[in-house]
């Protein structure tokens, strides 16, 4: 047990336990999320659809369902995390993904079962993915929040290539859709028994002053975080961020291989999916290291610099021909864009204060869900013309630099006000 000055505050090991185990949590909700998004084809055959088009719509609903999920669920998570704890909301989703897990895994092989456990797993997606906050602001100290955060993030992304490149070699090595299913329930179930064994609502003793770990009630944190300036600036900023990587993923394959007049298939398109994932992961986890050892625990610059440096990665996919280009711009745009979302979400949950870290996140994790959709529904505007498309959104990446010059280190605020009152 590491102890702080004050003998009142108190940082436990046993914290990286419960961010373990939410980390789990985070990974297999994204795990049965990602299921079916390299096995499409041998998916909506296994499910008798008569031909692709028919058949892919029905694999890409089961997809969007969580995303719709994410939008209507997202303010009542909210609202619960206030109301029940942490624990008893956070456990509520991973019990009923495990209980979905098995009930996929027992019955998947009907299409109309599926779904049902889809729906399930919508349903209990919001409550697991809009909390990270929460273990970072009752565990862990406001010099590790960047990295705790960074983690619950970065196990979202770990989720999400497990799916990508384990589904389709479990399948190639002769295992069945149902058995695979099946296993994936098991996890499921198997994860959720740890965290009712593991986790706990909160440590004995804060590890920080009260005035660090102070924060206001749902409706009040609602009405707190909306008046700050710098939190609108972070949502809008978010808002953008996730549009464009829901919009970039869903479309990965089409974008791609027009982007590089089909010199690359799909193996190699996958290949660079789960490379932007990967570097995400180191580039979460270096940029809110930095940012956390910073004495000023500064969040800004690093945002400016990495997002800059992102969206140069971003255009490079305009103008990559090959594969090789398309690598480069890849891991330009994961490690600093994707990988730098985490600082994103400390930056916005040190705005809003004194409103809780869960309801903040969760209002950016709200917002990135409606911007998937709308960006969506408008990148078919540009009717497959994907070159428009990715030269929009690299305009929308610069309009959001911008607001990150405009919004304020709010920690550097905070801190002046402090030393001002002493």
């Amino acid at each position: 047990m590491d102890t702080l000055n004050d003998e009142k505050y108190q940082v436990y090991g046993y914290r990286w336990v419960v961010l373990a185990v939410y980390g789990l949590s985070t990974a297999v909700i994204q795990l049965m999320w990602t299921t079916y998004f390299s096995i499409t084809t041998d998916a909506w055959q296994y499910y008798g659809f008569a031909d692709k088009i028919s058949g892919e719509s029905a694999i890409s609903f089961l997809s969007i369902v969580f995303m719709i999920g994410m939008i209507t669920l997202s303010i009542p998570s909210l609202a619960a995390f206030e109301r029940f704890g942490f624990k008893k909301s956070v456990g509520f989703g991973v019990i009923l993904m495990g209980v979905s897990g098995l009930f996929r895994g027992l019955f998947g092989d009907s299409y109309t079962m599926a779904m049902i456990a889809t729906v399930g797993f919508a349903i209990a997606q919001p409550f697991i993915l809009n909390s990270p906050g929460l273990v970072a602001g009752k565990w862990f100290p406001e010099s590790e929040r960047a990295t705790a955060n960074s983690i619950g993030l970065l196990s979202s992304y770990i989720g999400m290539c497990i799916g990508l490149l384990l589904t389709p070699v479990i399948i190639e090595e002769g295992m069945s859709i149902k058995e695979m299913l099946l296993l994936y329930g098991v996890i499921g179930a198997v994860v959720a028994l740890l965290f009712v064994i593991f986790v706990k609502e909160k440590p004995k003793n804060p590890p920080c002053p009260e005035d660090q770990a102070f924060r206001s009630d749902f409706t009040e944190g609602l009405k707190g975080a909306w008046k700050k300036k710098n939190f609108r600036y972070s949502l809008m900023i978010f808002f953008c961020m996730f549009g464009i990587f829901n919009t970039f993923f869903t479309l990965i394959e089409p974008i791609l291989k027009q982007l590089s007049q089909n010199s690359i298939d799909a193996t190699q398109v996958g290949m660079i999916g789960v490379l932007i994932l990967g570097v995400a992961i180191i580039g979460s986890f270096v940029t809110c290291l930095i940012s956390d050892k910073d004495k000023l625990h500064r969040r800004k610059p690093y945002m400016v610099i990495g997002n800059i440096t992102g969206a140069i990665g971003l255009a490079t996919f305009i103008f990559a021909e090959d594969f090789h280009g398309m690598v480069a711009a890849a891991a330009l745009y994961g490690f600093f864009i994707v990988g730098g979302a985490p600082l994103v979400l400390t930056f916005a949950a040190e705005s809003a204060y004194p409103t809780s870290e869960g309801t903040s996140e969760g209002l950016l994790m709200f917002s990135g869900n409606v911007a998937g959709v709308i960006f969506l529904g408008g990148a078919a505007l540009f009717h497959g013309n994907h070159s428009l498309l990715m030269i929009s959104m690299v305009i929308i990446t610069v309009i959001y630099i911008v607001l990150i010059f405009l919004s304020k280190e709010t920690k550097l605020e905070i801190q002046a006000m402090k030393e001002v009152k002493s």
